[in-house]
């Protein structure tokens, strides 16, 4: 069970990244510091394959932190029903 805590703790430390971003991009989208870039270099590769832009006027609705958050829990379910059966 220590891989499964351990892929648990990475997970849901991408899920705090991922909301951290969410919260910046609607406070400060315009900010730039090392904080912000380390967030969105770890985050990007997460959320670019879930990228769906809708368009909403003169805005865009960003859904890939919503879907990445799902994945990210169904992959850490996954896990841990793959180390119950192996044990």
């Amino acid at each position: 069970m220590l891989i499964y805590q351990i892929v648990s703790y990475i997970i849901e430390i991408l899920k705090v990244l991922i909301l951290i971003r969410i919260i910046i991009s609607w406070v400060a989208p315009r900010s730039q510091n090392e904080f912000i870039e380390l967030v969105n270099a770890v985050t990007e590769p997460i959320l670019r394959p879930f990228r769906i832009m809708i368009p909403l006027g003169g805005a865009r609705l960003d859904l890939s932190p919503i879907l990445a958050y799902y994945v990210l829990g169904l992959v850490k379910y996954l896990i841990f029903k793959i180390l119950t059966m192996v044990m």
